[in-house]
C-alpha cells in the first residue's frame, strides 16, 4: 500500500479537503510543513499543497494543486460518483468548484488591506455564498435529504464540504457575520452533511485537529 506525505502550512487552508479525504480513506499519511520560503523552490511550482506518494517499490509520485490532489485521491479510493454517468460527474465537479470559489474569496478578504477593494470582495463573497447555499440546498433536497450529496453514502463532495468549511471557519473566525449564510437556519441540509461527516468514526482524528 502507498504511503503519503502531504506538504502544507500548519494553518487550515486549501489542503483541508485533502486531509479529510486521506483520513477517510484509511491510508497511512503524514503532514509535512516545509520551511517557508526557504523550501519554496523545492516544490513543483513553488506553492503548496503538494502530495508525495511513495509506492511499495520505493518509487514516488509527486502532485501539486489542491483540486488535482483531491481528484486523484477520490478516484483512487472509490469516493467518486460512477464515472460512466458523465452528467453526475459534471454535477460533482460543479458542486465542488462552487465551494472552492467561496474559499478563494475568503483568502482575498483577509489578505487585502485597501478598504474599498476589501469591501468589494466582502460583497462578492456574501452574494456568492448565498447563491451557492441556495443552489446546494436545492440539490441536497433533490437527493432526498440523506446527509450526503449523492445517494446515501460518503463521496467526494461530502468530504470537500467538511474540509472547506473547516478552512472557511478558521479563516473568518474573527468575522462571524460572514459565516451566517452557512448557519443551520440558512443551510440546514448542508449542516446535516457536516453532522454526518463529523459523526463518522473514520474522520474522528481529523475532527480532533480541524477547527470546524
Amino acid at each position: 500500500m502507498s504511503i503519503y506525505t502531504l506538504r502544507h502550512f500548519q494553518v487550515p487552508g486549501r489542503a483541508e479537503p485533502c486531509k479529510a479525504i486521506l483520513e477517510y480513506s484509511g491510508v497511512k499519511w503524514t503532514l509535512e510543513t516545509p520551511q517557508w520560503p526557504q523550501e519554496k523552490l523545492n516544490q513543483p511550482i513553488g506553492k503548496l499543497p503538494v502530495l508525495v506518494e511513495t509506492n511499495k517499490d520505493g518509487t514516488r509520485f509527486v502532485l501539486s494543486d489542491s483540486l488535482a490532489i483531491e481528484q486523484y485521491l477520490v478516484c483512487k479510493y472509490n469516493l467518486c460518483v460512477p464515472e460512466q454517468d458523465r452528467q453526475l460527474v459534471a454535477r460533482q465537479m460543479e458542486l465542488r468548484n462552487q465551494l472552492n470559489d467561496i474559499f478563494q474569496l475568503t483568502q482575498l478578504i483577509v489578505n487585502v488591506t485597501e478598504p474599498t477593494t476589501r469591501t468589494n470582495f466582502i460583497q462578492r463573497y456574501m452574494t456568492l455564498a448565498k447563491d451557492v447555499v441556495t443552489y446546494q440546498e436545492k440539490w441536497l433536497k433533490e437527493n432526498g435529504s440523506t446527509g450526503h450529496y449523492f445517494g446515501n453514502k460518503t463521496t467526494y463532495v461530502d468530504l470537500a464540504l467538511l474540509g472547506t468549511m473547516c478552512a472557511i471557519r478558521a479563516t473568518l473566525k474573527n468575522m462571524p457575520e460572514m459565516l451566517e449564510p452557512f448557519n443551520k437556519k440558512n443551510a440546514p441540509m448542508m449542516n446535516n452533511v457536516m453532522i454526518t461527516m463529523e459523526k463518522d468514526a473514520k474522520l474522528a482524528e481529523y475532527m480532533d485537529t480541524c477547527e470546524c
